[in-house]
């Protein structure tokens, strides 16, 4: 009797714990200011949040970021890491944080997503989840619940989030006006139909996602393409050229970036190459501890870059 109490004792703690954590994670969700909405897409729920800076009207037509979170992470841990939230609030868009999917991903989870750019990365990839799909639908759903800026749909990603953006130019560039990839690689097969404008972070020490290429010292245990081969069919298709040896067009301490001017299309590459730099996001820190490198402040570059290009 006695171990049977403990036992039943043990299950209550446990479940109290659960209840515990799922209140504090709603706490932080609240005191973020990012809204968590559901939809269904691909006969599944799927969930994003929306961050709305202080001047928001959902009358005005206002920019919209999707920020794409990281093999293994979810929306509010990223927003946390990213500092995002005060960009937004700086320069006047909305971003907007899907959710991935996996084993323990959504309610009440939402735990080890990931999404499937291609040959990466874990559950989403395996189980072939129709990412492009949901991002059509969820850019749908949003449109319904405020006036998106015509011209003006942004994306950027870490890692695995990143990888997606590179799919998401590929299968779905009508969407979006240019895209900022972080410490990611093209890992989908299929080339760019039509030019778009990128800025790219990347650094030397990220042996996650090596930037010559080959398989990454992460837990994926995938081949990752080298920052070139990445690259390269946007350069083409762009009509941007950037010659052998070109120095960089800025150097800010041990962050450097090259550019390659489209002239014709306008759809400019630059990009940014750190020098002490591992899987982190530029001017914020790594969730692994990696090195990162406060030279730049990626969330202003590519807002930079992004307000070029706004319809």
């Amino acid at each position: 009797m006695t171990r049977t109490r403990t036992l039943l004792w043990l299950g209550l703690g446990f479940l109290l714990l659960l209840a515990l954590r799922s209140v504090q994670a709603a706490s932080a969700h609240a005191a973020s200011g990012a809204r968590l909405v559901e939809l269904q897409s691909g006969g599944m729920a799927r969930w994003y949040r929306v961050h709305t800076p202080p001047q928001f009207d959902p009358q005005t037509p206002t920019p919209v970021v999707l920020a794409f979170h990281g093999g293994g992470g979810n929306a509010v841990q990223f927003m946390n890491q990213s500092g995002l939230n005060a960009a937004a609030d700086r320069h006047g868009f909305v971003v907007v944080y899907p959710e991935g999917t996996g084993k323990l991903g959504g309610k009440p989870w939402f735990r080890l997503q990931t999404w499937n750019a291609g040959s990466c990365c874990g559950y989403a990839s395996e189980q072939n989840i129709d990412d492009v799909g949901f991002v059509r639908d969820l850019l749908a759903d949003l449109d319904q619940r405020m006036t998106i800026e015509t011209g003006s749909v942004f994306a950027t990603g870490h890692s695995n989030g990143g990888m997606l953006c590179y799919r998401l130019a590929i299968e779905a560039p009508e969407l979006f006006a240019a895209i900022a990839p972080n410490a990611s690689c093209r890992n989908f097969n299929g080339l760019p139909q039509q030019p778009m404008p990128i800025i790219a972070f990347h650094g030397a020490l990220d042996c996650n996602v090596p930037w010559q290429g080959g398989v990454g010292c992460g837990v994926s245990g995938v081949w990752m393409r080298s920052q070139r081969d990445s690259l390269l069919p946007f350069l083409q298709i762009n009509g941007a050229t950037l010659p052998p040896r070109q120095p960089p067009a800025e150097r800010r301490g041990k962050a450097l970036r090259y550019e390659a001017t489209a002239a014709q299309s306008g759809a400019d590459v630059h990009y940014w190459w750190m020098l002490d730099h591992g899987h982190a996001w530029p001017g914020h820190g790594s969730a692994i501890g990696d090195p990162c490198n406060f030279d730049i402040d990626i969330n202003e570059e590519m807002w930079v870059f992004f307000d070029r290009y706004r319809g």
